[in-house]
Order: C-alpha cells, then sequence, then structure tokens
C-alpha cells in the first residue's frame, strides 16, 4: 500500500490524518474517498484538516447555487484545472502543489496559499486535485461567492478550528473545501 506524500502529513502529528475532523470516520481503512487541506500564511501552517466525502458533501449542499456557479467560472475561466488535462498526466501529482492553478506562482513566493489532494486510503488520486491556490488568487475567487457562503464557510471553520492564535487569520478566503 502506498503511503500518503508527507506534504499530506499533520503537521500537528507529523502523521497522516486517521479521522474526518467533522464526522470522526476512520478515513485510511475506509472505502469512500477524503479530502486533505492545509493552509498556509508565508511557510506557516494556520489550518489544516481532513474531510470526508459524506462530510464533505452535506457541506457543498449548503453552498448556494450562485457561489457553486462562481466558483466553476472562476476556474473554468483562469486555470487549466477544468480546460485541459494537463494536471491529469502530470508524471508527479506533487508538482501539482508547487505553482498555483490559476496565476502558476511558485509557492515559495506566495504570501499565503493552500493545497488540497483527494485520497482513497493511503492512495492520492490523481486528476484536477492535488492543487495549489495562492491567496491572492483566492481573494479574486472570495469576491464571487455569496455571503450566504461565506456563512456556511466562517460556521465550519468555527466550529473545527476555534482559538486560533491572536496574530494569525484563518483563511476564510479559502475556496477549497467548497
Amino acid at each position: 500500500m502506498p503511503d500518503i506524500p508527507k506534504n499530506f502529513h499533520s503537521l500537528e502529528t507529523d502523521q497522516e490524518f486517521k479521522t474526518c475532523c467533522d464526522c470522526g470516520t476512520e478515513l485510511i481503512s475506509s472505502t469512500q474517498m477524503y479530502m486533505i487541506q492545509k493552509s498556509f500564511a508565508k511557510n506557516e501552517c494556520v489550518m489544516e484538516f481532513a474531510l470526508c466525502h459524506n462530510c464533505k458533501e452535506k457541506l457543498d449542499e449548503q453552498i448556494s447555487n450562485q457561489s457553486k456557479e462562481a466558483i466553476y467560472d472562476f476556474l473554468f475561466d483562469n486555470s487549466s484545472l477544468l480546460t485541459t488535462t494537463e494536471n491529469h498526466t502530470s508524471p508527479s501529482p506533487m508538482l501539482q502543489i508547487e505553482t498555483c492553478c490559476i496565476c502558476a506562482k511558485d509557492r515559495q513566493h506566495c504570501q499565503g496559499y493552500t493545497y488540497s489532494g483527494l485520497f482513497l486510503g493511503t492512495h492520492l488520486i490523481p486528476g484536477p486535485l492535488p492543487m495549489m491556490i495562492c491567496d491572492e488568487c483566492q481573494g479574486d475567487m472570495h469576491e464571487n461567492m455569496s455571503d450566504h457562503t461565506r456563512d456556511v464557510k466562517d460556521k465550519f471553520y468555527k466550529e473545527h478550528f476555534p482559538g486560533p492564535p491572536t496574530e494569525v487569520d484563518l483563511p476564510t478566503t479559502n475556496p477549497m473545501t467548497f
């Protein structure tokens, strides 16, 4: 069984994510896919989580249709994720988290960024994910989201990530979960 790439291990535990942050479902032995997402401010991880497919679907159902359309349009108009298969044939899917999928800025040159990957057991599922998006492009995408969607995201972050250090802001412009 392949190992989950280190970039997708929890920085808090230095191990693979074991359970869904929302429902507590075991991830690695499960037959359902799950997503791992990490957000960084400069080089410091400010948020990381794993979310099972069922919980992600429930969360997606709460997102307004306006926001879903805005996110899809933004990605379709600005990235190669939905318009080409270039990322799908990458010799190493991990290369996809080295540059922003929208503007192609190197991760090392970003003030902030978020990356996500889709897994089944310990297998990284190749395709549009894994992907990385820089903070500037996240902000551009966030501008078109509805207030309802922003409220849903804020509620999710507050429920699952209480009490961040006061000098660190959670990435409320983060589009990956939704």
